[in-house]
């Protein structure tokens, strides 16, 4: 059964009504509670105090008249009655002065009814039921009589403190209820501020799928990962935008490469078939050379792809490096001098742990690139040093340089910052991005500092074997 999804609006609506529920919920119960308990605290502290209250009242005017006069214990009986108080006097001879029940008791039995009505009307599991206390009326330390007092216990509410606590619980009630109300506008105000950016990242990797890369995400965002999300989106953009340019340069470049050559050959052996031309060895090493060619581009390529499914598979052995510069420099010997081009190097014997064969594939594409680059009575100058546990060899010429634009790219393949693609250059532009690859299967770094028109120059920094250091 497929799962049920909910999308990233709904989900933070629902988060936001959550979270609001669950906190007015606690905030109102907990408040609730407390108010219960002090307001019940408060009911029994009144009733005491009414109490005392009262026998104060009625010691007064036993003072005042030396007897108990059924006048003045009408009042006080009928005021407390009022405040939900049923009293009865006795005399010290336990002979009843004035009783509310005696005085009106279908007044006492309503009163009972409506306090217990009260009280369940608050909670339908009170469980109060009618009390009566006896308390002693004493004058210098003499008793002259006694106060009963009888009430629906062990607490009561009147009427006012009922209206007081319903209407409390209906501000809770309310609040909740707005609570809830300002919670969904919100969630859905945050959740649009939150998914509208989402939704447009989500649409615009999609594009990308699709091969859309021109488009770009302007609107920005508050939150901070969502606007790092939108830059990246941006940059995979230009990233990806730049490769198929570069994919497709490549198609032409590859295309070009293997059209000349192609149709030398192709013309050249037309003409023999057709008896135009001697099939002579001249002729024939011709489109040899032609096919060498075809094969050579052929072979930087599938070098690219066994560098980009990181197949770069290393046989390390010790070896001095200046040796292999200066072999490499004396299979480019006849060339340097075909354009008088000034060798400055002075040999340092540096032992170093590499792969003899990857790092001369990338010294050798540096050198070429120096020689296609540099005119006529240029020059081209190594360097080779050992700083603490690194080797740096620097290869700087003096030829047209690199501009500014092309230095970031320089290493992505198939780039070539010359875009003529004429014979004397050539390539497909993926010799220095199998040299980095070489050079970081290493644990090394290179790098390219060039002035247009004036200068380029390669650092190629790698790691000293700890194996060496011990020698």
């Amino acid at each position: 059964m497929r799962k049920l999804k909910y999308s990233l609006r709904s989900r933070l609506t629902l988060s936001y009504i959550f979270i609001v529920v669950i906190v007015v919920g606690l905030t109102s119960l907990v408040t609730n509670m407390g108010l219960k308990a002090q307001f019940e605290k408060y009911v029994i502290q009144r009733q005491e105090k009414q109490t005392r209250e009262i026998i104060d009242l009625i010691k007064m005017k036993y003072e005042e008249e030396k007897a108990f006069r059924t006048g003045y214990l009408e009042i006080i009986g009928m005021n407390a009655l009022q405040n939900g108080m049923i009293l009865e006097i006795e005399n010290n001879k336990k002979q009843s002065v004035w009783s509310a029940y005696k005085h009106n008791n279908g007044l006492c039995q309503t009163m009972i009814m409506d306090m217990r009505a009260n009280m369940y009307s608050y909670s339908n599991k009170w469980n109060g039921e009618y009390q009566e206390k006896t308390y002693p009326i004493t004058i210098d330390d003499v008793q002259v009589g006694t106060v009963t007092t009888g009430y629906v216990g062990p607490y009561y509410f009147n009427d006012e403190e009922l209206i007081f606590i319903k209407a409390l619980n209906s501000l809770f009630l309310i609040t909740g209820i707005c609570s809830l109300v300002i919670a969904f506008i919100l969630g859905i105000f945050m959740s649009m501020r939150l998914s509208n950016p989402l939704n447009k990242v989500a649409k615009k990797a999609l594009s990308l799928s699709e091969g859309k890369y021109k488009e770009r995400l302007m609107d920005g965002s508050h939150t901070k990962e969502i606007e790092i999300l939108i830059e990246t989106i941006n940059k995979l953009s230009d990233a990806l935008e730049h490769k198929d340019k570069l994919q497709k340069q490549l198609t032409q470049d590859v295309a070009h490469e293997l059209r000349t050559p192609l149709t030398s050959v192709q013309g050249h052996m037309e003409a023999m078939l057709d008896g135009i031309w001697a099939m002579d060895k001249e002729r024939l090493n011709s489109c040899y050379e032609e096919i060498i060619r075809i094969k050579k581009l052929i072979g930087s390529i599938e070098d690219l792809s066994g560098v980009e499914n990181e197949n770069v598979l290393l046989y390390k052995q010790d070896f001095d490096l200046a040796k292999l510069l200066i072999r490499l420099l004396n299979n480019y010997e006849n060339d340097f001098q075909l354009k008088n081009i000034q060798i400055n190097y002075r040999p340092e014997s540096i032992i170093i742990y590499a792969d003899e064969d990857k790092m001369s594939q990338v010294f050798n594409n540096i050198l070429s690139n120096a020689l296609k680059y540099s005119d006529e009575e240029g020059e081209i100058t190594i360097q080779t040093s050992l700083e603490e546990d690194t080797i740096i060899v620097s290869i700087k010429d003096t030829g047209i340089g690199i501009p500014e634009a092309d230095l970031p790219h320089i290493f992505e393949r198939f780039y070539r910052a010359d875009k003529s693609r004429n014979r004397k250059t050539g390539g497909v532009g993926v010799g220095l991005t199998i040299s980095k690859a070489i050079i970081e299967a290493h644990e090394g770094e290179i790098t390219v500092n060039s002035k247009y028109g004036e200068e380029t120059e390669f650092i190629i920094k790698l790691p000293q074997s700890e194996r060496i250091n011990k020698l």
